[in-house]
């Protein structure tokens, strides 16, 4: 396989559960949806991942700056990512744990701005790669990957109707090339369609206009796809 992953695994999807239908639950029988508190995770972080590729966390809830909120405290996001370190989860050792999180980081509002004309410049990257004699040995934050609705210290917005932008625009381009694209050039591509939003409607008329993109840090070592396997 290389440096190539073809996924699949576990999901927990965090909401509160009066959010989650019946549809939901039949069509999507592998997901883990639960309700959120301070003690939500401590199940999935000591459950048995070995049959399984990768970890997937959804979290959509409100947050600010380092932290998101459940209903009875407010969960610091390096807490619960810290769970499934390498080091303390070792049935996730050398798989990716992608953490999708749909919440705020802030209370600014991302202005438009108009584009300048830019002269195109070629970056070279000298690639050093060092490799230790023996067994080798993974970091703990080894294949982590943080997917975050906005960029911090910025409002997340949402439609009414249709819920967040991002997980809109996520679930949209997930469906169309989710099978062909690695990962990160499909969060990438999220990220574009996210920005060419804007807000056009809104009781407080200060928002009017207002941008916003996501954005992602990864610490994959491995390309990501989600194919079928065969």
């Amino acid at each position: 396989m290389g440096g190539c992953l073809l996924a699949q695994g576990h999901c927990l999807v965090v909401l509160p559960l009066a959010h989650v239908c019946q549809y939901a639950l039949q069509k999507f029988p592998f997901f883990w949806f639960i309700d959120f508190n301070n003690n939500f995770l401590t199940p999935a972080a000591e459950a048995d991942h070995s049959d399984a590729d990768c970890f997937l966390l959804v979290f959509l809830s409100h947050g600010k700056d380092d932290h998101v909120e459940a209903f009875d405290d407010e969960i610091s996001i390096q807490h619960m990512t810290s769970l499934f370190r390498e080091d303390k989860c070792r049935t996730l050792s050398g798989k990716p744990k992608i953490f999708i999180l749909q919440a705020c980081r802030g209370d600014k509002h991302d202005d438009p701005v108009t584009p300048c004309d830019a002269v195109d410049s070629e970056l070279e990257v000298e690639e050093v790669v060092e490799e230790a004699a023996g067994v080798h040995m993974s970091p703990a934050w080894d294949d982590f990957i943080m997917c975050y609705s906005v960029a911090e210290g910025y409002y997340s917005h949402r439609n009414n109707r249709y819920g967040s932008w991002y997980i809109q625009d996520l679930c949209e381009l997930l469906q169309k090339y989710g099978e062909s694209l690695e990962f990160t050039e499909l969060l990438t591509l999220v990220n574009r369609k996210v920005s060419m939003r804007s807000v056009d409607k809104c009781r407080d008329q200060d928002a009017i206009g207002k941008k916003q993109v996501p954005c992602f840090a990864s610490m994959l070592t491995k390309k990501l796809y989600f194919r079928p396997k065969k």
